[in-house]
């Protein structure tokens, strides 16, 4: 007797998961030098350590191994590092270009090489446009003086939020601090860091006076110097505007969280999104996911909202997720944006951890 198929009376459908976009992790480092072990056809190569690196030819004697070496050797360490090269009679901005065009998953950027102030600036000026972080370092006497002709004081009258500077006569030190950068930043819950007051391996503390402390402060330039005769930190943990470089990183990796939360919403729908409110809701929803995500890594928090009102968060309101995310209502469109087919603006609110940086201990005796 014939079987037939159940398929007639029960049929079940299968959709298997869409694979997940890959991340950027803001975890991974990019040095580029002017070795010719990697040819400009490759441009960068990937390394998880340093013995890759002499597999392609690099010897210790190497600028990009000895910055290599600080990167690596900081803890937590970085799990990866791109290498790549600038060849010769090229600029290094269109060297990091190019590799950034071959590899985009590198976060922090190092010139393993003696740059000019220009090549700075212009260096700078390129990757604050990129979502990325320049480190730097200078060790002249200028740069620890009161002039204002040196790299730190000249990125920052120009603003350079992406750029994190250090003053150090320990050579490639701004490498072993985007060392400690990539590797603090694992994603994981609580991971949330500051740059202040952090060791550096294998940079030595500078002798600066208090002069001079106050003169690389005033430049918004890091330094690495030793506190109460056993401390040695790396201090204040800024970039060349005076932000918080935790702040700067951790509002780039959110704004590409929320980036990417929403592009894989309008790509995994299998059917549409309608342009009702409901429709928009799903973005709001993808963006309460990084948000929250934010939450765990310990960079956002509850707090006040002390910013202007927005929709119905009003000022002086508690943020009590830490964040709130909000969607203007699809009948206040105008025809053109329903026309093109534009979700309403999405509002997204949120509350920075911060960190502490110093305290005042009022002891009472009796």
């Amino acid at each position: 007797m014939p079987s037939l198929k159940i398929d007639d009376i029960i049929k079940v459908v299968v959709s298997a998961p869409t694979a997940a976009t890959p991340r950027v992790g803001f975890n991974t480092g990019l040095i580029v030098g002017k070795s010719t072990h990697i040819t400009t056809t490759d441009r960068c190569k990937v390394y998880s350590g340093l013995d890759g690196m002499v597999a392609d030819g690099f010897k210790e004697t190497d600028a990009e191994y000895k910055a290599a070496t600080l990167y690596f050797s900081q803890d937590p360490a970085p799990a990866k590092l791109v290498v790549g090269v600038c060849g010769e009679s090229e600029t290094w901005v269109a060297a990091i270009t190019e590799c950034r065009n071959k590899n985009a998953t590198w976060y922090g950027v190092y010139c393993a090489g003696e740059l000019e102030l220009a090549e700075h600036q212009a260096v700078a000026a390129y990757v604050e446009t990129i979502r990325a972080t320049y480190f730097y370092n200078d060790g002249s006497d200028a740069a620890k003086g009161d002039g204002k002709d040196d790299v730190f004081s000249t990125l920052m009258a120009q603003s350079i939020k992406q750029s994190f500077g250090m003053f150090s006569a320990t050579p490639y030190a701004a490498a072993a601090a985007m060392g400690f950068a990539m590797g603090a930043n694992t994603g994981a819950a609580g991971s949330a860091y500051t740059m202040a007051f952090k060791t550096l391996a294998g940079v030595a503390p500078d002798d600066l006076s208090e002069t001079e402390v106050a003169n690389l402060k005033a430049k918004n330039a890091n330094y690495y110097i030793i506190r109460g005769g056993t401390y040695k930190v790396l201090e204040p943990g800024v970039t060349a505007s005076g932000a918080w470089y935790d702040e700067v990183i951790g509002l780039d990796q959110l704004t590409n969280d929320i980036q990417i939360a929403c592009m894989d919403t309008l790509a995994n729908t299998k059917t549409k999104i309608p342009y009702t409110d409901a429709g928009a809701l799903q973005f709001v929803l993808a963006c309460n996911g990084a948000c929250q995500d934010a939450v765990s890594r310990g960079f956002l928090a509850p707090g006040v909202w002390n910013g202007v009102s927005v929709l119905d968060l009003e000022k002086g309101d508690t943020l009590e997720a830490g964040y709130m995310c909000q969607a203007e209502p699809v009948v206040a469109q105008s025809a053109a944006d329903k026309a093109l087919r534009i979700c309403p603006p999405i509002y997204v609110c949120v509350n920075i951890a911060g960190a502490m940086h110093s305290a005042i201990i009022k002891v009472d005796m009796q």
